[in-house]
């Protein structure tokens, strides 16, 4: 059993690094958003476009509700306290296909200090990346709880079927010892069958005997009534 499952995890394992685990560069890139470009970051993503929005959507709940801005989302909110404590406003956008995607997010520097807008430019390449991070590893926790359900299964499957195999080898152990059992019977039986027959042929015998020997009495008793009606 041991060996089945550790076929499956590392089947699981190939199939997260062909699949799933890829390097990722995150790029620096502008959007052209409200009359000015916006310095963002972005990252290519080895999953659907649906995917990644589902993902995104999670992953960028604590900025708030979102807008749409020309394509993108955008967001007014306080991203890292840390850095500045005053809201800010975030855009995002995530592009591809069935295959692949790309996310990006940028920071409109608009009201923010020239010394802090490059550590919350920092911050927000980290959160790009760090969501292409979380990605790849929810993915490849998924595949392991897939690979850990189906290990599951088969260990639940061969368990059943090695109790179907102990009951199958008890009731053959009982019908072999009742074909013995038979088998003895069926040897006596035999035996007692050739007794009867000698039985029965000393019987004839004797049956002839006896006949013969009636015969012989009814001759006499025959023989002694007309005696008998002879005599006056």
């Amino acid at each position: 059993m041991r060996k089945i499952c550790s076929g499956i995890f590392l089947s699981a394992i190939l199939l997260i690094n062909l699949e799933v685990i890829a390097q990722g560069q995150i790029l620096q890139k502008p959007h052209y958003l409200l009359g000015m470009d916006v310095q963002g970051y972005e990252i290519g993503l080895p999953f659907s476009k649906s995917e990644a929005d589902l993902a995104w959507n999670t992953y960028s709940k604590s900025w708030g509700r979102s807008e749409a801005t020309h394509g993108h989302k955008s967001y007014e909110t306080v991203f890292v306290e840390s850095v500045y404590g005053e809201k800010v406003l975030l855009f995002s956008e995530i592009t591809g296909d069935a295959k692949s995607s790309k996310v990006w997010a940028g920071i409109d520097p608009q009201g923010i200090p020239k010394e802090t807008y490059p550590k919350l430019q920092k911050e927000m390449a980290d959160y790009v990346y760090g969501f292409y991070i979380k990605m790849r590893k929810d993915a490849a926790q998924k595949q392991i709880d897939d690979a850990e359900r189906a290990a599951s299964f088969l260990s639940k499957s061969y368990e059943e079927l090695k109790r179907e195999e102990r009951k199958d080898l008890k009731n053959q152990e009982k019908n072999n010892q009742k074909i013995q059992q038979y088998e003895m019977e069926l040897k006596q039986m035999r035996q007692d069958s050739v007794a009867y027959i000698e039985s029965l042929e000393v019987i004839n015998v004797k049956l002839d005997s006896v006949y013969v020997e009636a015969e012989k009495v009814k001759k006499l008793v025959e023989l002694y009534k007309a005696k008998l009606e002879e005599i006056e």
